[in-house]
């Protein structure tokens, strides 16, 4: 039997008995614990990020594709729901509640950390403190900033860097309330194209969403033997908790080794001769987490992600064989082999490919939404069609006007908006395929796709400093905390265990809203204790003065267009429409276009190797045990993403309060 034939029996397999169709309420409890869990899940994270990451070491708590802080929230919360349902049943929460809960934390608490507030508020603030004669930002653009977009009040910059003062709530509101306003905006139309997509991605393709994988088996706890009951589980939780055990003492007591499964150089201390130095810094990776939910992608996905990095590998040096430039020196255009802009082309390329192969589809949604299509029933969707598309378009005109009254010009404003949502939607895409552990975007981020691909001489300088601003939510290549993927992540949980779609929109809707505010004021509160050049973690300080640093010599050179980054923008669009093509005309074959997209992402430098051995345990496990002995095995790998997950949780937690070094599991 081959691989494939197999393969399809394990999607039979794994999809189990058809989704239940009874929709389980969820009680106002429910919705009070999602919300209390959050905030504190929010607090966890700003302390743990800001304060501890500047002496101690953290394990990462919203940034990965399962987000660390949430989830050991659901796993306690599990564990004792598990305990109540054998004691005392009436107090234990239905498996909609539960996942209420967690997505309720997901939706929300991801908006707190790297790529957003922990990028937005220092950017905010950045611009009137950094400030000096020799770098001449108040005469390149000061007169571009609008007060409400940017805090300039010296006294409340002060406390912001230097600490031991409150937050002077009355002198951040307007930032916080047009800043608010305008992530609010963007996770509305996230949630937009969420609910349009959801039934294209989840029922009729089928898209296998491995991350799902174990907070659905927490939340299924009718099953005949839930899964912190089975052996196998804990086995597999032992190893990865044991090896953070470990670590998290050799970081306190150094007689005791330390056992690395982050990304180490493979060919450290090694002189390698030309062309083969084209590589690079090659490095390899053992993440217990990262391996174990590539297991749960399918076997293309998985070889593809790692085949396409190995070869970006050769294209280095096959480009140095033949005396290519490989480093870009002093500019802004980029060199050969172009990864970023390839990348760039990829992730526009998934957006595009799966609109248009989603054609006839979208059709009968909007004709739907029109109400020229009463054949098509939209009452258990997440919202209605109608209330998708009107939604999508008022969160898309804010966010433009919100540009324009800042200065931008309009057009300019809807293109950096559509090219953002363009890639946070392939980001999702590429998340729902590969369980992508950190979703990079490439190096051509939305932004540098305007200013060094397009060339910023095609824009003003208002253009330019607003863009700056935006760039942190908008328009950056980290799109690890972008709400989107966790979204669609939870509808299809939903469905999986019959919980209303419509009930957990507004659970996500109210959870987004009151804890990005709650989250705003907290991460104020900790700079404004610790002072952002103080006692807190500087990588984050200096995000917001690396963006006025690029700003700053963009206004001074004016990059003009780059010919050959676009060629190789176009270049990554055309290879991945092709891919696209040739999945869906051959099954056989087995490149996958998101494999290609990832590829030319920080991300696979640094995964390439869990992708590969989650492969190679994949096929060995289909070939000599078959779909039953597949199944059989999950258990094992869902232990290993568990107790990674749950041991960088626990000793980032015990961090907080004692002082202690930990070991970050997942960076």
């Amino acid at each position: 039997m081959s691989l494939e034939t197999l393969h399809t029996q394990i999607d039979n397999v794994d999809a189990g008995p058809m989704p239940p169709v009874t929709v389980h309420s969820v009680r106002f409890r429910a919705l009070l614990m999602g919300l209390a869990l959050s905030i504190l899940v929010d607090v966890w994270i700003q302390h743990a990020e800001l304060v501890m990451g500047s002496k101690q070491g953290h394990t990462a708590l919203a940034n990965t594709a399962i987000p660390v802080g949430a989830f050991s929230v659901l796993f306690v919360l599990a564990a004792v729901n598990m305990l109540c349902r054998s004691v005392l049943p009436a107090l234990a929460l239905r498996s909609a509640e539960v996942l209420t809960i967690y997505v309720m934390m997901t939706t929300s608490t991801v908006l707190s950390s790297s790529g957003q507030l922990h990028f937005l508020i220092p950017t905010i603030a950045a611009a009137f403190h950094y400030a000096t004669p020799e770098n001449r930002w108040a005469s390149l653009f000061y007169r571009y900033i609008p007060h409400w977009l940017a805090q300039t009040d010296p006294e409340v910059l002060d406390g912001f860097y230097g600490g031991k003062t409150a937050v002077p709530i009355a002198r951040w509101a307007p930032q916080i309330a047009a800043w608010c306003g305008f992530m609010l905006a963007l996770a509305g139309a996230s949630l937009c194209i969420v609910a349009i997509l959801r039934r294209r991605w989840v029922d009729a393709e089928k898209l296998s969403f491995p991350t799902i994988a174990l907070p659905l088996a927490l939340l299924q706890q009718e099953d005949r033997v839930p899964i912190l009951r089975q052996r196998l589980f804990w086995l597999g939780a032992l190893i990865p908790f044991a090896i953070s055990v470990i670590n998290t003492l050799s970081l306190n007591i150094p007689v005791i080794p330390l056992i690395n499964l982050r990304t180490t150089p493979l060919f450290k201390n090694v002189v390698i001769d030309a062309p083969w130095n084209a590589i690079g810094n090659l490095q390899i990776s053992f993440y217990p987490f990262v391996l174990g939910i590539a297991y749960f992608a399918s076997l293309d996905v998985s070889f593809s992600c790692w085949f396409f990095y190995l070869v970006t590998l050769i294209e280095k040096v096959a480009g140095a064989a033949v005396g290519q430039v490989t480093s870009n020196v002093a500019s802004h255009h980029a060199v050969y082999p172009f990864l970023g802009n390839q990348g760039a082309g990829a992730f526009l390329g998934i957006t595009i490919m799966s609109l248009v192969t989603a054609g006839p589809y979208l059709k009968d949604v909007f004709l739907k939404a029109i109400g020229k299509n009463e054949d098509l029933d939209d009452s258990d969707e997440p919202m209605s069609y109608r209330a998708a598309f009107i939604g999508l378009v008022v969160a898309i005109v804010f966010m433009v006007a919100f540009s324009t009254a800042a200065g931008m010009n309009p057009a300019v404003a809807v293109l950096v908006i559509l090219l953002g949502l363009a890639y946070m939607l392939a980001a999702t895409r590429i998340r729902a395929e590969t369980g992508d552990a950190w979703l990079f975007g490439p190096d051509i981020d939305a932004g540098k796709l305007m200013t060094d691909t397009f060339g910023a001489s095609m824009f003003n300088a208002h253009d330019l400093t607003v863009l700056a601003y935006l760039r942190p939510v908008i328009a950056n290549f980290d799109l690890r905390c972008i709400t989107m993927p966790h979204q669609m992540d939870g509808y299809k949980m939903a469905q999986e265990i019959g919980a209303s779609r419509r009930a957990l929109t507004k659970a996500i809707m109210l959870a987004t809203t009151l804890g990005l505010l709650a989250s705003f004021f907290v991460a104020l509160a900790v700079w404004h204790a610790y002072g952002a050049e103080a006692r807190t973690e500087p990588w984050r300080t200096m995000m917001g003065k690396n963006t006025f640093e690029t700003l700053a010599d963009t206004l001074k050179n004016r990059p003009t267009p780059d010919i050959s980054g676009m060629g190789a923008v176009a270049f990554g669009f055309a290879a991945t429409a092709v891919l696209t093509y040739l999945r869906t005309r051959f099954v056989w074959w087995p490149f996958h276009p998101v494999g290609y997209a990832i590829a030319n992402t920080y991300t696979m430098g640094a995964v390439w190797m869990p992708f590969l051995l989650a492969w190679v345990f994949k096929s060995l496990a289909l070939r000599y045990g078959g779909a039953r002995f597949y199944k059989l095995s999950q258990p094992f790998f869902l232990g290993l993403i568990a107790g990674d997950l749950i041991g960088g949780g626990l000793f980032t937690a015990i961090g907080c309060f004692t002082g202690i070094n930990v070991y970050p599991i997942n960076w």
